[in-house]
């Protein structure tokens, strides 16, 4: 695995890592650490407040889908669908459902009725051996996905391609290099941390996203972000990339408090995060987008 790496800007806003690594470089990467490990975003056991955190965040993209199209066959295409939660979430709402990823560990663990309904594969050849294929899918969903990706654009582009008209794409990254964050290394409450190479290739956030977005041919139907994590780190009393120790209870603090919007309306929390997203106030960036027609 090369260890060197810098970051250039691409012409469209974001961020690369160069040089990248080789694709069997990031399979062997993702398969030890992420799943067999039982480390980075992934674990074998999670609370119940936790799970139903997972159940909320597909429940917003229901109701996001179902605000701006009405799905005619209700089938989903979920590409690098890790655990699967997200795929749970539309399967109990009698969704159809294909899950790929490069592993099942995760899925057996912990939604292992879905493997039924899953393909092990990269994600690059499962959409250029699948080409017609796609055009089934109302939804597609890239779940933290495109930041890791060799080559983004290029992923766009072949699912732009093969996507029937009215489908809806999720796309969700991390929001780097917003204008918070920019904020927060210049108050030195923190460093460019979230650069974290061999595993995150490309750094998004709103203005990038939407600039490779609309050049890709995508239009916008919806634009949100998620808890603001990062203000933890302006109070030296919260901030958990000074003392480490104080990042679970800030992880908590997201999960107790997204439960505790969505119990008291999912559609006000949905404009909530449209609204962030316009501020560029929140640590994760989903994009809903369509082919432009």
């Amino acid at each position: 695995m090369k260890t060197k790496f810098s970051l250039k800007k691409h012409a469209l806003g974001f961020y690369e890592i160069h040089p990248k690594p080789s694709l069997s470089e990031i399979s062997e990467h993702y398969a030890k650490k992420y799943y067999q490990e039982n480390s980075g975003s992934y674990a074998h056991t999670y609370s119940e407040e936790e799970l139903r955190y997972f159940d909320v965040c597909g429940e917003i993209a229901l109701r996001t889908i179902h605000r701006y199209k009405v799905p005619t066959t209700q089938i989903l295409l979920d590409l690098g669908c890790g655990e699967g939660f997200f795929a749970k979430v539309f399967s109990k709402e009698g969704w159809k459902t294909t899950l790929v990823d490069f592993s099942d560990d995760g899925l057996s663990r912990h939604n292992p009725s879905l493997l039924k309904n899953f393909i092990k594969s990269d994600l690059m050849t499962y959409i250029e051996n699948k080409r017609e294929e796609l055009s089934v899918f109302d939804v597609i969903n890239l779940d933290n996905v495109l930041e890791h990706v060799i080559d983004p654009v290029g992923l766009l582009s072949n699912l732009k391609s093969n996507m029937q008209s009215d489908a809806i794409l999720r796309i969700e990254v991390p929001n780097d290099f917003s204008s918070f964050q920019g904020l927060l290394v210049k108050l030195g409450c923190t460093e460019e941390t979230w650069v974290n190479p061999p595993e995150h290739l490309s750094y998004f956030n709103t203005s990038s996203l939407k600039a490779l977005l609309e050049n890709q041919g995508f239009e916008i139907v919806s634009l949100q972000t998620d808890f603001p994590m990062e203000q933890f780190l302006i109070n030296e009393h919260s901030n958990y990339w000074k003392n480490r120790k104080l990042g679970k209870g800030a992880h908590l603090t997201r999960v107790i408090v997204t439960n505790y919007l969505a119990e008291k309306s999912l559609d006000r929390l949905l404009d909530y995060q449209e609204a962030a997203a316009d501020l560029e106030f929140g640590r994760l960036l989903t994009a809903y987008v369509r082919v432009v027609r």
